[in-house]
């Protein structure tokens, strides 16, 4: 097994002012696809649903875009997500690190 670094981002769909899904969850993927498909950067997409309390109180459930990258050291991933966050007019974007072992079967 080697140890390698996992970084998760999770995206919405929703826009932060008006609650509604400007972008959809396709079209989305397809250029979190494209982005990473330019770039050769080893990743996976899931569609998901999330769910947040909203600054002003109402829990808002949303379509989700989990998107998980294995390895990669030369991407930014801090930079990737604000970018998308700013593109889907998002309040934040989560992103996690993890420490993980792996192995290619």
């Amino acid at each position: 097994m080697k140890e390698t670094i996992e970084y998760e981002i999770y995206i919405g769909c929703r826009d932060s002012k008006t609650l509604n899904e400007v972008t959809g969850l396709k079209e989305l993927r397809d250029m979190v696809v494209s982005y990473f498909d330019r770039n050769k950067v080893d990743f996976s997409v899931v569609n998901a649903t999330g769910g947040y309390l909203h600054d002003d109180g109402v829990f808002v459930m949303e379509d989700t875009l989990w998107i998980t990258i294995i390895g990669d050291s030369d991407t930014d991933i801090t930079g990737l997500a604000e970018r998308l966050a700013m593109f889907m007019n998002q309040e934040s974007a989560l992103v996690v690190r993890n420490c993980v072992n792996s192995r290619i079967m």
